[in-house]
């Protein structure tokens, strides 16, 4: 008996170390997402060097792909969201900051102005870089082509803002072209546009999966601040279809009407969630208003008049 217990107790112990194994090679976090050497080497020949900044590395880049959590722990799912293909990360310094640096690459240029206009608001203080940029004492982000680029520094000195901007430009200038918005936002009327406020919604406009992928923007008519959100889908039966669901969500959330004065086919929904909100279908595309003015009809009209010009030529 006693050497039955001693034989199992020896078992048990050598099986622990392996059954410790066994949980932590569980609990391992999955190898990130393989970026292709082509992208690896685009993202490197976009890093300043140096002599061409005034600086020396703080060490060796580095690539984030589908682990870039383990970078910016809490915010890595926006990136993600708008179909991140990598980061690469540098560190440098100058004699008159430390300065980290930052680019994105997005996959297209939409993504790459979708996480930046999602970062900036239209109060920021904008800057004349890459196709549209803002910072200020400790950070300067801008979009360009496909590119997310973000730098930051520290300085006891308290110069920051001519080592970001050095850096920057001069990155802008490696990317080289693509200094321009998309051009889906030839779609939003000018009149009353609040500056700054455009948006790419990639995932679940206003909560609503069906909705996706999406432009948007504010508008100001007298203090009274509106929205304009218009949806893309693959055809003119499925933006019907979008119509549709959008009657069955107010329908069941709130209340729903016809709106004959805006043309066939227009309806106002409202709920305690997300207000009053007029929408109707125009070709492949759903336009939505939210918080509409009080005469909406030619605030619609000058929507719909820019979308019938554009056809569908124009990709999300």
């Amino acid at each position: 008996m006693r050497k039955m217990i001693l034989s199992l107790s020896v078992t048990f112990l050598l099986a622990v170390p392996l059954l410790g194994q066994e949980m932590a090679g569980g609990m391992q976090a999955p190898s990130p997402a393989p970026i292709p050497l082509i992208i690896k080497d685009k993202l490197a020949s976009l890093l300043p060097e140096p002599m061409e900044v005034g600086a020396e590395r703080s060490g060796g880049y580095k690539f984030y792909s589908s682990d870039l959590y383990e970078y910016i722990d809490g915010a890595a799912e926006g990136f993600h969201s708008y179909d991140l293909v990598a980061l690469i990360h540098q560190e440098y310094k100058t004699p008159e900051a430390e300065v980290t640096l930052d680019i994105y690459h997005m996959g297209k240029r939409l993504n790459a102005f979708g996480i930046y206009a999602s970062e900036r608001a239209p109060n920021y203080h904008f800057l004349p870089i890459g196709a549209e940029g803002y910072g200020d004492d400790f950070i300067l982000n801008f979009f360009q082509a496909e590119f997310y680029v973000k730098v930051s520094a520290f300085s006891e000195k308290g110069v920051t803002k001519p080592v970001m901007e050095r850096f920057a430009q001069k990155v802008s200038q490696k990317i080289g072209s693509g200094k321009v918005m998309p051009e889906v936002f030839a779609l939003f009327p000018t009149e009353n546009l609040v500056d700054h406020s455009q948006k790419f919604l990639n995932k679940s406009p206003l909560g609503h999966d069906f909705l996706a992928p999406a432009i948007m923007a504010s508008y100001s008519f007298g203090g009274q601040e509106a929205s304009l959100l218009i949806s893309k889908a693959p055809d003119p039966a499925s933006a019907t279809q979008t119509v549709e669901r959008l009657r069955e969500h107010f329908s069941r959330t709130g209340n729903l009407s016809r709106q004959p004065d805006l043309g066939a086919g227009s309806f106002r929904g409202s709920n305690p969630y997300e207000g009053e909100v007029l929408f109707l279908s125009r070709g492949p595309y759903t336009i939505l208003c939210l918080k509409p003015p009080s005469r909406p009809k030619a605030f619609l009209n000058e929507a719909i008049d820019r979308i019938d010009k554009a056809g569908t030529q124009l990709t999300f």
